[in-house]
């Protein structure tokens, strides 16, 4: 939905964006890096995917800000991915974490033996997201 909010909103606020725009720009880019370095030593499945979500907006963010059609387009299709991965990652970690009642990774790591397509889809969701 803020995505969508910033697809209605920037066409509007056209003439006063151009001047501060590769400033917006530049500080959601900055934001979904540092976001994604958190990523990289989360423990908590869940929070690790809320902060995945908080990447993909702001590259949602840059795109749009890029004022162009090919970045409206590549938002568009970074809304809906996000749309599709995320919520297969939340599920499947909800299935995780009804099985070991824990969020922690740390836990779960043994889960490939006694669940492998439950791992199968877990792995082709986060390659999905990462892409």
């Amino acid at each position: 939905l803020g995505g969508y909010g910033l697809i209605r909103l920037v066409p509007k606020l056209n003439f006063p964006l151009l001047t501060m725009n590769w400033i917006l720009m530049s500080w959601a880019m900055v934001g979904g890096v540092i976001v994604s370095l958190i990523c990289l030593r989360q423990t908590d499945i869940k929070f690790l995917i809320a902060l995945s979500s908080v990447a993909h907006m702001s590259m949602v963010m840059g795109s749009i800000l890029t004022l162009s059609s090919w970045g409206l387009n590549g938002a568009i299709f970074i809304m809906m991915g996000h749309g599709f991965c995320s919520s297969g990652l939340f599920c499947i970690a909800n299935m995780a974490y009804e099985r070991t009642s824990s969020r922690s990774l740390l836990i779960m790591k043994g889960m490939q033996a006694s669940l492998p397509s439950l791992t199968l889809w877990w792995f082709l969701l986060s390659v999905a997201n990462m892409a």
